[in-house]
């Protein structure tokens, strides 16, 4: 395992850690943060942001079926009823979580913090492995 020395040392890339992170590096001082699965936090990567897509795409698909109806809906219709493909409404959903992920590791770069993989496990009050 290499050894990394640093000034401040963040523990999760959530909203607080990478802001906290982007700020002490800003600041000049030495920042590591780590992170066990992907920067951003549970609110982009699977909770308030990837829910929020698939809200979207719902009501877009409630929204297309009324124009599938004989008559349509506001003048406008569709020649069949709407289909949903689910591999690639994930996909889509992926795609946004993954660009809002790749903006705060690049956040993080450009302020100069390192981002690490892994777990903080503290040893003592200023070792942890």
């Amino acid at each position: 395992m290499k050894t990394k020395q640093c000034q401040v040392l963040v523990v999760g890339a959530g909203p607080g850690g990478y802001v906290a992170a982007i700020r002490s590096a800003q600041l000049g001082l030495k920042t590591i943060i780590v992170e066990g699965e992907r920067a951003g936090g549970t609110c982009l990567i699977r909770g308030c942001i990837p829910s929020k897509a698939l809200i979207h795409a719902a009501h877009t698909f409630h929204n297309l079926a009324k124009h599938a109806k004989k008559d349509g809906h506001m003048g406008i219709s569709i020649p069949g009823p709407a289909e949903l493909d689910m591999g690639n409404l994930v996909g889509w959903k992926e795609g946004i979580v993954d660009r809002l992920n790749k903006g705060v590791e690049a956040l993080l770069k450009n302020a100069g913090a390192e981002l690490v993989s892994g777990w903080a496990v503290f040893q003592d009050a200023k070792t942890v492995k």
